[in-house]
């Protein structure tokens, strides 16, 4: 037995409602599990009467036992002696399975006593009950304690926190506050809330993987989806609506930072980052997006997606002669506007069909692994969102009274409500990042949105004034006219995103050559990679090129990931090459492209560098800003 990590869970997570600690560990051949699980759960029993916890243990086991995670409940001023503990009581677990007695309590208590004492905020329970009398929202961190939200929040020095008498309680409230969080999709779902927000006379405070944001002005770059960036946005003074983009990784690392929101929204769930922290299937990692729906007040909106993910074709359906062009989601309708992957609107809304010449591999229908959740264990009510407006689960939920938003067969993003009439929105048409509708991917991205809106009280004119205003999606399908060829720059990074950019990039290319550029995180398996490499293949490039995520290498040694790509792509009869850089990427790839041809950068995360590039070549930032979303703009 092996603890991998041990850390501080600060708020509601995967396996708890609240703060507390856990331990990660990894079994080997012949441990006894139940016998290591049973010493853990007596060593942190007695540690928690020392300590005048209630902490009921809760074990995760993964799957096959090759590991556990081992956490229980601690209060929200005591988790790094909480971490001491669990640490402690793996200990006592690895002892116990060599046959050594346990180390004992008594040695260890001393320790464990004065450091809580150095921990623990007296006030902080007075606090808490107070703040839950009067609907206030409390957060707590190793440097402050506030209360209230944004606009209606006051922070103080975590060792200066008041008594509640003390308190200004009738200055502060809650602000309205929406989860965002899904495998794809996040950032844009997110961003595009936000700029309704505004649109409708808030000061929304957003966090993403790109940044944090006060009225859409970017104040720190960088990857802000942890509950750390989730406090720094709903203590901003400026605040007024608070749009919270929430990863996997915070939620298994850390949990969340609220503990109450107005509305969730689980985009999609597809395989990604499947392996680590005991998540296996899609089912788990369903379940790990769904613990943003725990915290959804009874008011509010559980915002889900019902369309599959991306089918990919695997290695059978792929040949050198029979690369797939297009892809159709497994529960798209043909009567979709948005159309089969491969298809696009022309001008006057017609459907007319992609221009690459080479054949269609069959792809395996994927599982919606949100529709086998549990929607009777949810606290609010669900809105479903899907582009086909006969999807099944959008009929049963609006049989039963339900809300649904979909995309109507004259191209309307529409809200339906029970046997209510549908609302027309706004016209997709009219929309600069869907691209006329090519851009499927951010066509249910703007579904999302509006039903994330809708659910917090924004007006239908906001919904359609703010998603028509959004031009400027900093690294997400941002096409830019470069010399004689066109630049296309997005953050796809797994196999369902990647797939789905074949309609857009099938609508950009009309019929020149497309050269993809990709680098991949070195925390994907190797078999999460050769996925991937099928899902470039699926969108029928001419060139590949590959490339090291010189951050992101994460244990792989430089140039593996590329190598394990270039197999690939040799395999699937694709030439590729590599490069070092995104940069080193576009000026590759100007030197291939004649007239009209498309270069794609993908995971693309080197955007000052770029940036700088376009700017030497004479392009200006605003240049991939003005796009009309109709077919063949650039």
């Amino acid at each position: 037995m092996r603890l991998l990590d041990a850390r501080r869970l600060t708020g509601v997570n995967l396996d708890l409602d609240g703060p507390g600690a856990i331990a990660e560990v990894e079994f080997e051949a012949g441990d006894d599990v139940a016998r290591a699980i049973a010493a853990w759960r007596d060593a942190v029993a007695r540690a928690a009467r020392l300590l005048g916890w209630d902490a009921p243990p809760v074990v995760r086991r993964w799957l096959g036992d090759r590991g556990a995670a081992l956490v229980f409940p601690a209060p929200p001023d005591a988790l790094y002696v909480a971490v001491n503990v669990t640490e402690w009581a793996v200990e006592c677990a690895q002892r116990a399975l060599v046959g050594e007695p346990p180390r004992e309590l008594d040695e260890l208590a001393p320790t464990l006593l004065a450091a809580r004492e150095r921990e623990r905020l007296a006030v902080l329970p007075a606090l808490q009950a107070a703040a839950e009398a009067h609907g206030v929202p409390l957060l707590l961190d190793d440097d402050h304690l506030s209360l209230g939200e944004g606009a209606r929040s006051r922070v103080w020095p975590r060792a200066l926190a008041p008594a509640p008498a003390d308190v200004p309680w009738d200055s502060l409230a809650p602000i309205p506050v929406a989860l965002v969080t899904g495998t794809n999709g996040k950032t844009t779902t997110a961003r595009l809330l936000a700029r309704i927000a505004r649109t409708a006379g808030h000061v929304p405070g957003n966090t993403s993987t790109d940044g944090l944001a006060v009225a859409e002005q970017v104040v720190e770059t960088g990857d802000w989806t942890g509950p750390g960036a989730a406090r720094i946005v709903l203590r901003d003074p400026r605040v007024t609506f608070a749009v919270l983009e929430v990863a996997r990784g915070g939620i298994l690392r850390r949990g969340l930072a609220v503990d109450r929101c107005d509305a969730a929204c689980i985009t999609n769930v597809s395989a990604d980052h499947l392996g680590e922290h005991g998540i296996d299937d899609l089912a788990a990692m369903a379940r790990v997006k769904a613990v943003v729906t725990r915290v959804v007040a009874p008011h509010g909106r559980i915002v889900l997606g019902a369309d599959a993910p991306i089918a990919v074709p695997g290695p059978s359906g792929m040949s050198p002669g029979t690369l797939p062009s297009e892809h159709a989601s497994s529960n798209m309708s043909d009567r979709s506007p948005t159309g089969a992957a491969g298809s696009r609107l022309d001008a006057a809304g017609d459907m007319s069909s992609g221009t690459s010449s080479v054949a269609v591999a069959a792809a395996t229908p994927q599982p919606n692994p949100l529709l086998d959740l549990p929607a009777d264990a949810f606290p609010a009510p669900v809105v479903w969102f899907s582009r086909d407006p006969q999807h099944p689960q959008l009929r049963r939920h609006r049989a039963a009274g339900g809300e649904v938003w979909f995309v109507s067969p004259a191209g309307q993003l529409t809200r339906g409500r029970g046997d209510e009439p549908d609302v027309a929105v706004v016209a997709i048409d009219e929309l600069p990042f869907c691209f006329g509708g090519a851009a499927t991917h951010n066509v249910a991205n703007a579904l999302a949105a509006a039903a994330l809106a809708a659910a917090v009280g924004l007006p239908d004119a906001a919904i359609a004034a703010g998603l028509r205003s959004f031009v400027d999606n900093p690294g997400r399908a941002q096409l830019v006219a470069l010399d004689h060829a066109k630049l296309f720059l997005d953050f796809a990074h797994n196999p369902a995103g990647i797939a789905g950019l074949a309609p857009l990039l099938a609508q950009i290319r009309a019929g020149a050559r497309l050269l993809v550029s990709l680098g991949i995180a070195g925390d994907r398996r190797d078999d999460d990679i050769r996925d991937i490499a099928r899902a470039v293949a699926s969108l029928g490039p001419d060139l590949v090129l590959t490339r090291d995520l010189e951050h992101y290498l994460r244990g792989r040694q430089p140039g593996e990931v590329p190598a394990l790509l270039e197999q690939s792509f040799i395999g699937l009869g694709i030439a590729c090459e590599r490069v070092e850089s995104e940069v080193a990427a576009i000026r590759r790839g100007l030197e291939w492209a004649r007239p009209g041809d498309v270069i794609a950068i993908l995971v693309h995360v080197d955007r000052d560098e770029v940036w700088a590039e376009l700017r030497a070549r004479g392009v200006a930032p605003e240049a991939g800003e003005d796009r009309s979303g109709r077919p063949g703009a650039a």
